[in-house]
């Protein structure tokens, strides 16, 4: 019952905080909604129940009762009983001075010997036969009374765990809705962390079928993940060491990520046919096509790249290892082609299939042929097929038929370890005999090995080793293009920042200069009003004066009225030459420092007013 309100508790706390985020979480906040609350049951039954498990006293007023006339009867039992043990008369015929429980029942240890000397029952003896388990004729009653309490005690108890029970028992449907919606929030949150934990993406559902895992790693080579699991679990539970691919190395040695690999199957394209070196990823590629396939229709993200595109399938199959079987009479043939057969009848489109070594176990040639019929075969009924091979016709199966990819695990060209990176458009090689050297064949039997081989063998094999060559070199230089573009991209963005903040710096600088001219442009205004305010009131004095030398007999002089006409032009020419004076030539060093000329063409100026520098270009007519 402790358990159950703590979980409860817990459960309207997850509810209470999804409340707080205010709508963020419309899914999350109707999942909360569907649950119940239960403060009442949960406050009672904390009230009721310590932490420890017991009933409390208070639980209910019988069970108080009941329990205090039990504490006292125990008390008065446990006085009279060490009344014996501090007796002299009593206490020498006792094996031990302490008082102990015997079948329920406080009771003394006595010497056998002195059986008679104090009247009580006996309830039994010590393993030697030494001593007797002695209850005094005294302290039968309180043990009575004693045992009769707990009996009834037991039964309140018992009363009040059933009427805390019924208490959530009348809300069955309640508890039960509960249970879900926290069922589906901790499934979500499980999600998330997993999510979280793998770096995973959320895949685009593709409608029109197309299959592309980008950067895809299986979630058991992540370090992240077999960190958290069992030791023995992480041994045994992840893909084979055997074909680890991707990366991939025991769990208790594996310390860094798995190499990401590209799944790809983009329309008309429906079958993907891998090649490659052994121990070169070919079967973890399979395994993490069909894993994060699951993963996304069980709604988790997948430990993938951004742009992730993946089809809903209606059913998923595997054939990959080998489950030969002595007892039901399989081979490693038969065990497949049963598979095969069970594949083909149980199909429902849309469909995934993945063929680990399609047509092995058998006459190579007819393998050969027979894993070639069953890939076209599932190809034509409509279902994606992702096929690992060795097999020479399947190679040029996927080379020549149209809806089908060929693609190969790389190896290093110098010592044959693999790379676990799946290149597209070719046709890929085995590397039986290197393998076999790199794992410590003797080079005696590669020899004779090499020698078997015939001369057509060798020349498709000198011809696929050509073809891998010049594949390796072609994707040298794609990722060289790759770079030189990412290179371009990143100098073109750096020039359109540049010209943006050159741009931006030229607006600045217009409304500068707009500004500057705006206020010489009010000055000169201003200045001009003063001037004409000026040559007004001396043209009024003129006036005046010329009215009274009439009256006198005298009149205005010529020169009188040129000298204001000439102070007024004067006035306006010198304001016309401020106005049109924008530059003014930068200091010279010696004692002409400062003087006021006109520039040349290519001194350097400053713009007055502005604080901005420049060269001379050109002068027309003396600005």
């Amino acid at each position: 019952l402790l358990a159950l309100a703590e979980y409860l508790d817990s459960v309207e706390t997850t509810r209470a905080a999804i409340r707080r985020t205010e709508g963020a979480f419309p899914v999350l906040k109707t999942l909360a909604e569907s649950g119940a609350a239960f403060r009442s049951e949960v406050a009672e039954t904390r009230h009721t129940i310590a932490p420890p498990g017991e009933v409390v006293d208070e639980a209910s007023s019988e069970l108080r009762t009941i329990r205090d006339r039990l504490r006292r009867q125990r008390t008065r039992l446990r006085g009279t009983l060490e009344s014996f043990l501090r007796n002299k008369d009593t206490s020498k015929y006792l094996q031990d001075q302490i008082v102990t429980d015997r079948n329920g029942r406080f009771v003394l240890v006595v010497r056998t010997e002195y059986r008679t000397a104090i009247p009580g029952i006996v309830h039994g003896s010590s393993a030697s036969g030494a001593s007797l388990f002695l209850e005094p004729l005294s302290t039968v009653e309180i043990n009575n009374d004693i045992v009769a309490l707990e009996q009834q005690e037991a039964q309140e108890v018992h009363r009040v765990l059933l009427q805390l029970t019924d208490q959530f028992r009348r809300r069955a449907l309640d508890l039960q809705r509960t249970i879900e919606s926290a069922t589906e929030l901790d499934v979500i949150q499980a999600k998330a962390r997993f999510s979280a934990l793998v770096n995973g993406v959320e895949p685009t559902l593709s409608p029109d079928g197309a299959f592309e895992l980008l950067a895809a790693r299986h979630p058991l080579l992540m370090p992240e993940v077999t960190g958290r699991l069992p030791e023995r679990w992480a041994a045994s539970g992840q893909p084979e060491s055997g074909d680890a691919g991707a990366g991939a190395k025991p769990a208790s040695r594996r310390a860094s990520n798995p190499v990401p690999v590209d799944i790809r199957m983009v329309p008309p394209a429906s079958v993907l046919v891998i090649t490659g070196p052994n121990t070169g990823g070919k079967t973890v590629a399979l395994k993490t096509a069909g894993l994060l396939v699951l993963m996304a229709q069980a709604g988790l993200h997948v430990p993938a790249a951004g742009g992730t595109r993946l089809p809903v399938f209606r059913s998923v199959f595997a054939d990959i290892g080998d489950e030969q079987s002595i007892a039901s009479s399989l081979s490693t043939f038969s065990w497949h082609m049963s598979n095969i057969v069970q594949m083909d009848r149980s199909l429902a489109l849309p469909a995934l299939v993945l063929l680990d070594e399609v047509g092995v176990g058998t006459d190579p040639v007819e393998g050969g042929a027979l894993g070639l019929a069953v890939v076209d075969h599932l190809r034509r009924r409509g279902a994606h097929v992702v096929a690992t091979t060795h097999y020479e016709q399947l190679k040029s199966y996927a080379a020549t038929t149209t809806g089908v990819t060929g693609a190969a695990f790389g190896f290093n060209p110098d010592s044959y370890a693999p790379t676990y990176q799946l290149l597209y458009g070719t046709p890929g090689r085995s590397l039986a005999l290197e393998i076999a050297g790199r794992l410590g064949l003797s080079p005696s039997i590669l020899d004779e090995a090499r020698r078997n081989i015939s001369v057509r063998e060798a020349q498709l094999a000198e011809h696929l080793a050509r073809i891998d060559s010049e594949m390796r070199g072609l994707e040298h230089e794609r990722r060289l293009v790759a770079r030189e573009r990412e290179s371009l991209a990143e100098s073109d963005s750096h020039l359109q920042a540049r010209e943006q903040a050159l741009k931006e710096k030229e607006d600045r600088l217009r409304h500068r200069v707009g500004d500057e001219l705006d206020t010489r442009l009010r000055a000169a205004r201003q200045d001009i009003d003063r001037i004409v305010d000026d040559f007004r009131r001396q043209t009024e004095r003129l006036s005046a004066e010329a009215a009274h030398r009439a009256r006198v007999g005298g009149g205005l002089s010529t020169g009188d009225a040129g000298a204001a006409r000439a102070e007024a032009k004067t006035s306006l020419d010198a304001l016309a030459q401020r106005v049109r004076e924008g530059v003014e030539p930068a200091p010279a060093a010696g004692p002409s420092e400062g003087a006021h000329t006109l520039p040349h063409v290519g001194d350097r100026v400053t713009v007055r007013g502005l604080g901005l520098e420049g060269r001379v270009l050109a002068l027309q007519e003396g600005e």
